[in-house]
């Protein structure tokens, strides 16, 4: 997982094909279970960009990609952005690495436009 730790980072990544935007809280629980559900992610799909905000130190940021994606702040949260866009989202106990990869091989091969 690469750090988000700007608001022009989010603007540079989410902008893009597609981005998944992870939210973690480095001292719950229930983040570190999230954080589990990202690695498997990311082992299962190389190659998919998945960026962490750490909110205890960017707050600022993740309230940010809050804003970018038109929904309330959570914690942990993962966010599916496709060309600047949210297209799936889900907090706490609701975070699936394989929900996650439907989602984001959802838009693969279509025009969004």
């Amino acid at each position: 997982m690469q750090e988000m730790e700007s608001r022009e980072a989010v603007d540079a990544w989410v902008c893009g094909d597609v981005a998944v935007v992870f939210k973690h809280n480095t001292t719950c629980p229930i983040s570190a279970r999230a954080h589990r559900e990202m690695e498997r992610l990311e082992a299962g799909r190389p190659g998919t960009a998945v960026f962490r905000v750490d909110v205890l130190a960017h707050r600022d940021v993740s309230d940010y990609v809050a804003e970018r994606a038109g929904i309330e702040h959570q914690s942990p949260q993962v966010i599916v952005f496709r060309g600047g866009k949210r297209v799936y989202d889900a907090a706490l106990f609701q975070i699936d690495a394989g929900e996650v990869a439907s989602h984001v091989e959802a838009g693969r091969g279509r025009d969004l436009s």
